[in-house]
């Protein structure tokens, strides 16, 4: 108890504070109660700890201010980059069907729909989307962006593999093409067509009728033979009545066969290009004059050659 009484004896004692000045300026003198100086001091110090409080929070909401604005324009180019792929992704699936159509592949309209079934945002949600970042990047719902690059991941899928199967298709087009025979495999006339016919060979017999199971194409000794698709030689030498015979498998069920000739250029297992001389024209075999004997055969069936006869070559007389 006394030294509390002692404590309250010492606070109200004063104190005396002198400002003496280095000029002609009077003295300045100040008493001041330790009271009074302690609760100055608790004053001075409470309002410095909360200005300075203020001071944090305002530098908080500043920050904060400033990261939403980052954030505002971050999701703002996120949206603007996902409407631009979105469109690039359109122009990639309207080439996609031009595409199809001019190269007479399936139609894709089936599975268009869907795509179109597989959901994904449309252009007025997409619009809202924008809306809702630039008035508050912290209300924009991610399930909305998710949904958004999801539907842009899938169609970007889809649009690789249907260019991946159109160019499958291409590729496959071109091998069948280089494999179709399409040019005259000589120079020359038609003396003999596809079908029955009466045998060169008669003896006057009533069975002397035939089938011929390829076209004969008459020019002079040694005229040129060419192949006419791409394909690898199968045989090249004697071969009964065909004579010295070229067969070539080009692929795609397809194969062509050259009889009667005089010389032949290549060799089994070579392999060779449309346009390539391969022999030259002859009458071996069973053959009543200088001719080529000229079969193409389709999934080892002999066809008609007539419709493969479309490219006549340059030296052609006939055509």
């Amino acid at each position: 108890m006394n030294r509390l009484r002692g404590l309250f004896r010492q606070l109200s004692r004063h104190v005396t504070v002198l400002v003496i000045p280095h000029t002609d300026l009077p003295l300045w003198r100040a008493r001041f109660s330790l009271n009074f100086l302690l609760f100055a001091g608790l004053l001075w110090t409470s309002g410095t700890v909360l200005a300075g409080f203020i001071i944090g929070q305002h530098a908080d909401y500043m920050i904060t201010k400033a990261d939403n604005q980052v954030m505002r324009h971050k999701m703002l180019y996120l949206a603007s980059e996902v409407e631009r792929s979105r469109s690039v992704l359109e122009m990639a699936r309207a080439t996609d069907r031009q595409m199809r159509v001019l190269l007479g592949m399936r139609d894709k309209r089936a599975i268009v729909e869907a795509e179109d079934a597989v959901g994904g945002p449309a252009a007025g949600d997409r619009m809202n989307l924008t809306r809702l970042l630039a008035d508050n990047p912290a209300r924009a719902p991610q399930r909305e962006i998710r949904r958004s690059l999801e539907a842009l991941r899938v169609e970007s899928q889809k649009r690789v593999a249907s260019f991946q199967e159109i160019a499958w298709h291409i590729t496959n087009e071109r091998s069948l093409f280089r494999a179709t025979p399409n040019i005259w495999p000589t120079a020359g006339r038609i003396t003999s067509y596809f079908g029955y016919r009466f045998s060169p060979m008669a003896s006057g017999e009533v069975d002397d009728n035939e089938f011929h199971a390829g076209v004969d194409l008459a020019n002079d000794a040694d005229t040129p033979i060419f192949a006419t698709a791409d394909g690898t030689v199968r045989h090249a030498g004697w071969n009964g009545g065909y004579g010295r015979m070229v067969l070539i498998e080009h692929g795609w069920g397809y194969s062509t066969i050259y009889g009667h000739t005089s010389k032949v250029l290549v060799k089994p297992g070579e392999r060779v290009q449309r346009g390539r001389l391969i022999a030259y024209m002859g009458t071996t075999g069973r053959s009543t004059g200088n001719h080529l004997h000229y079969e193409v055969l389709r999934h080892n069936r002999p066809v008609n050659p007539l419709p493969y006869l479309k490219r006549p070559l340059a030296d052609d007389p006939v055509n």
